[in-house]
Order: C-alpha cells, then structure tokens, then sequence
C-alpha cells in the first residue's frame, strides 16, 4: 500500500495511511481490498487463481460500464454508431479526425445505420483488442499480398488464433471505419496502428511487481474515463 501511495499525487500527501476529508480515521489499509484479499486481520493468504479472477471480473465490469454509457435505455443492445465510436476512443489522436468522419457516414449507410450490437459482441472486440500482438502476426499470416485482409480472412485470423468469434455485424463496422479506399480489403498496418494505442497503454500492466499492478489499473481507469469525455 506505501508503494501504491508513493506512486499517486494524492497519496504521496498522506503516506502515514490516513484519508484525509473523508471524516474518517482508519488507515486506508483497514477494510476494503486489502481486507478482501487478506481477511479482517490480514493474514489469509491470497492465491493467484483467485487474483486473477479479480482482475477479470474488473476488466469485464469496466466493459459493462462503458457498454452501459452507449446503452442508455438498457435494452442489451447499442447503436452500430455508438460502437464504431467506441473503436475511435482508443485510436491514434492523429487519425482521429478521419476517422470521426467515417463514423458520422454511418448514417447515410442504409446496410450498417439500424445494426444493433450486443453486450457480448462488443466484450469479444474488446478481448481481441487484449490480443492485439497476437492478432498482429495472424492477420499478416491469413491477409493477402501487401497485408490486405478480406472480411473473412478477419474473422478466420480471430477464430483460429486467437479463439475468439468475431461476427459480421463488428466485422462490416469495422471494415466501414479502417477500409480507406473501399476497396473491400481492409489495411492491417492501418487497422493495428489505429487500435494499438489503447493496448499499448495495458502492455505496461506486463510491467513486474507492484509498479506494473499499478499501470495496470491505471490504465482501466483511464480508459473507463475516455469513453465518458465522449458523451
């Protein structure tokens, strides 16, 4: 937890471990995650499935959050517009005004306009997302000369890879926003440079120790943060 605190500007103002406004004055170690983890007084041991499986069910509820910011009447599905947004959030600032401009010529697209995408669509993007370097070296495997991809060879290099069913709802939004010239084969390096910003930012969480927990977080909370600026 000192290390934790070393590494925040709010935390390096209270090292001693005590909240500071909050009208409390137990020491930030007493209840809540350390005391999930360890047990009331601390000495239960934490096993490593049971950690993993935290930092899963976080990263999935950050997802359903994110999901639920699209999904504002709560029916389990949101606008092929809102998704393709939330590609946009996580690419290169630099080509962000291009691709904005694909988003908004979703309207005018009568084939994409009243798709709807569901929770598990968009949680299956996102984990691919998580794979991005594995995903990398099958597209360039499964693509044609130059690197170019038909829409089945993007799902095929997910399926098979990286075990994750992509269906052709995501694929054709996909291809509408990183398919530049319209061709019906989508740019790799166009599509990896777009999306990597994003899981290069949770590459750090590869980091060792506390420090990579740490970015790991971090990052989860940034990302959780960028989809509300767009609201």
């Amino acid at each position: 937890m000192a290390l934790m605190r070393s590494q925040s500007r709010q935390g390096t103002q209270h090292r001693d471990g005590k909240r500071v406004g909050l009208k409390v004055k137990d020491s930030v170690e007493e209840g809540g995650l350390l005391e999930y983890f360890f047990g009331k007084d601390g000495q239960e041991k934490l096993k490593h499935g049971r950690f993993v499986q935290f930092l899963k069910d976080l990263h999935d509820e950050i997802l359903r959050l994110e999901f639920s910011h699209y999904d504002t009447r709560s029916v389990g599905t949101i606008s092929v517009k809102d998704f393709a947004l939330s590609l946009v959030a996580s690419a290169d600032m630099c080509h962000l005004n291009k691709l904005l401009d694909r988003v908004d010529e979703i309207d005018g697209e009568p084939s994409l306009r009243d798709l709807r995408i569901s929770f598990q669509e968009f949680k299956d993007f996102a984990e691919l997302r998580k794979m991005l370097q594995s995903f990398s070296l099958a597209i360039f495997s499964y693509g044609k000369v130059k690197g170019l991809l038909t829409k089945r060879d993007f799902q095929r290099a997910a399926s098979q890879v990286c075990g994750i069913s992509i269906t052709s709802n995501v694929v054709d939004i996909i291809f509408h926003l990183f398919d530049a010239n319209r061709d019906g084969n989508l740019s790799s390096k166009e599509f990896i440079r777009a999306v990597q910003r994003c899981e290069s930012n949770g590459a750090q969480a590869r980091e060792a120790g506390v420090k990579g927990l740490i970015s790991c977080w971090s990052s989860c909370a940034s990302s959780c943060n960028s989809s509300k600026l767009l609201l």
